[in-house]
């Protein structure tokens, strides 16, 4: 079997192309794709269901990388429901789970924490440790789930 190979562009003669070109000049270059602003933003929110918390790592344009699911823990409050301490425990082991999740240059690019948890997020973040009038991860959470110190710490809504 003879097989030809032709990298430059074949003579017009030899191959039939129609109205393509017959080749690619070589080095091929390509050209750079902007993935746009959205996509630099990896987020990792922590919204409560019924019985567990939910986290997930969630990109600016939507994408989610890795999610993870925690139950909770009765606490010892009088109505039977979880305390901010319980929940704060929660929180640590959803984030960890996610991060754990997530291959390893994304784990380090988590720009942000959102903890959507309703009435509770302030006393959750006092529990965490975190100054509530600019949370941010401190060195216990970066120990515990990997996030860097200093990530920005927010309240959703």
């Amino acid at each position: 079997m003879d097989l030809k190979f032709t990298f430059g562009g074949a003579a017009p003669d030899q191959h039939d192309h129609g109205a393509a070109p017959s080749g690619i000049s070589l080095p091929i270059t390509a050209k750079p794709v902007s993935l746009g602003p959205a996509s630099s933003v990896l987020e990792i929110s922590v919204r409560r269901a019924e019985t567990a918390l939910i986290a997930e790592a969630i990109s600016g344009d939507g994408v989610t990388y890795a999610r993870a699911e925690v139950a909770l823990a009765a606490g010892t409050a009088p109505s039977g429901e979880p305390t901010p301490d319980t929940l704060a425990k929660a929180v640590r082991s959803a984030v960890s789970r996610v991060v754990a999740g997530l291959d390893g240059p994304l784990a380090e690019s988590v720009t942000g924490l959102v903890l959507d948890l309703g009435a509770d997020a302030a006393d959750v973040l006092a529990a965490l440790g975190m100054d509530p009038a600019a949370p941010t991860v401190d060195a216990a959470l970066q120990r515990r789930a990997g996030i860097a110190m200093g990530t920005p710490v927010r309240i959703g809504g």
